[in-house]
């Protein structure tokens, strides 16, 4: 028993400790350093270290750990890891954190966008277009996926775990469901104030996806840039797709992405209920469940200072697609949390009527000890993704954030006799240009997707 404790408590110091290094301390290569090498929960971490090599500029071994991390997300897709999780029979006598970590949908889709945003910065448009592709085609397929697997998962499992247990046929499942279900209203009340994204789109993706393809003259990215701009309404999103069914070829542009703060987490809340049986015995009822905690901004807002100011956009929020794909989850959650607690109350009784009281007494401590929810997630995302587009003219422009400068670039005119050579914070007026921006608590990360580089 405390070998599995031990375990949960090790993967989240971890955890914390990779997140010191990446939000706190800013130094994106010392997490990557420390994520790396890390086999337990395989691929939680090669998510994690594929975008720290990612904002480290380390783009092989980013591109590498993602290759894996999708390797092994594409695996348990097939093997429908909600099917395989439930029939898990360690998960069902212990808890889930004895499962490897299986993944959750939107972060396949960032695997595939993140590698493409390395295919970027290195130049490799080929590339890119295929993982810009990978990942829109993945978003796509996850409503589907989540209609016909969970309800398919879930009624078939309800029906072999009535099958199997005759003690599932002694609970008074009235009682004890009611004070579920009204705790359930109270913990989970909060996925209610997030406004889904509709089938399980990511903004963001769709968006910078139609801004690559739009720029590479595909026709499909206006249709990417349409189906970001009906979840967000963005105006500049809007003044994109005129822009580019206009295709002035000879206006240049620079856009400016930035991702801000840290995505949603989750912590365990538990329910401790005596189980009324028929027999009017009482035993040790618990569930323990994962709850959402809300990501975290950094900054509140920007502007950008030139010739003009001008605020951001704010084009998505992770925490949205976190709990849209969670509130589908949370019926599987649930019913693999209600299966494991009647096993365990089931071993209760056969020790008490077999062994005697003591005997139960260990069952209902084995029971409490081993009931723990699986709060397992990736936190290496942003928050909240900001977006703005200014008209390519020579000038000094500074990135405000909450009124604090944090960051200067300047637009100058290139040509062959001016090359740009000295100063990766100058930008050519010459060329459309796409800026990244990644901010942490004490650093900022820049790059130059889209533009002439070194």
């Amino acid at each position: 028993m405390l070998l599995f404790t031990y375990g949960c408590a090790t993967y989240e110091e971890k955890l914390q400790h990779f997140d010191k290094f990446y939000y706190q301390q800013g130094d994106v290569q010392k997490a990557f350093d420390f994520s790396k090498n890390l086999h337990k929960n395989a691929l939680l971490w090669e998510i994690q270290s594929g975008l720290s090599a990612y904002m480290a500029g380390k783009y092989e071994d980013s591109i590498k750990k993602l290759n894996e991390a999708e390797s092994k997300f594409n695996q348990n897709h097939m093997q429908n890891i909600f099917q395989s999780a439930l029939t898990n029979t360690g998960a069902t006598l212990l808890n889930d954190n004895v499962k490897t970590y299986q993944g959750n949908l939107y972060e396949g889709v960032f695997i595939n966008y993140y590698k493409a945003l390395d295919a970027l910065a290195l130049g490799d448009n080929a590339k890119a277009r295929i993982e810009f592709n990978r990942a829109n085609d993945r978003q796509r397929r996850a409503k589907q996926y989540y209609q016909k697997e969970i309800q398919k998962t879930i009624q078939e499992n309800i029906k072999n775990t009535e099958k199997e247990t005759k003690s599932s046929s002694m609970i008074d499942k009235n009682t004890s469901q009611d004070k579920i279900n009204s705790i359930l209203d109270t913990q989970y009340s909060n996925l209610k104030k997030f406004k889904g994204y509709s089938g399980f789109i990511n903004p963001t993706i769709s968006y910078v996806s139609g801004l690559y393809f739009s720029l590479q003259g595909d026709h499909k990215g206006i249709d990417l840039l349409k189906e970001s701009y009906g979840i967000n309404q963005s105006q500049i999103i809007g003044e994109d797709i005129l822009l580019f069914q206009k295709q002035n070829p000879f206006k240049k542009h620079t856009w400016i992405i930035i991702e801000d703060g840290k995505n949603a987490t989750k912590k365990e809340f538990s329910i401790k209920l005596p189980l009324f049986l028929l027999s009017d015995e009482v035993y040790y009822f618990g569930l323990a469940l994962p709850q959402l905690e809300d990501g975290v901004d950094f900054y509140q807002n920007f502007t950008l200072q030139g010739i003009h100011s001008k605020t951001f956009d704010q084009i998505s929020l992770t925490d949205n697609i976190i709990a849209n794909e969670f509130s589908k989850q949370l019926p599987y959650i649930l019913t693999r949390s209600i299966i494991s607690a009647i096993y365990k109350t089931s071993l209760q009784k056969i020790l008490n009527n077999q062994l005697g009281s003591f005997a139960g007494f260990l069952g209902a401590l084995f029971s409490a000890t081993t009931t723990s929810a699986d709060t397992r997630i990736t936190t290496v995302f942003p928050n909240k993704v900001w977006l703005m587009r200014i008209d390519n003219k020579v000038g000094n422009f500074f990135i405000d954030a909450d009124k604090k400068n944090i960051f200067e670039f300047d637009i100058i005119d290139c040509d062959s006799k001016n090359p740009l050579l000295e100063n990766e914070h100058k930008i050519c007026k010459n060329t459309n240009n796409l800026i990244y921006i990644r901010t942490t608590k004490n650093n900022i990360i820049y790059k130059l997707l889209i533009g002439e580089k070194e």
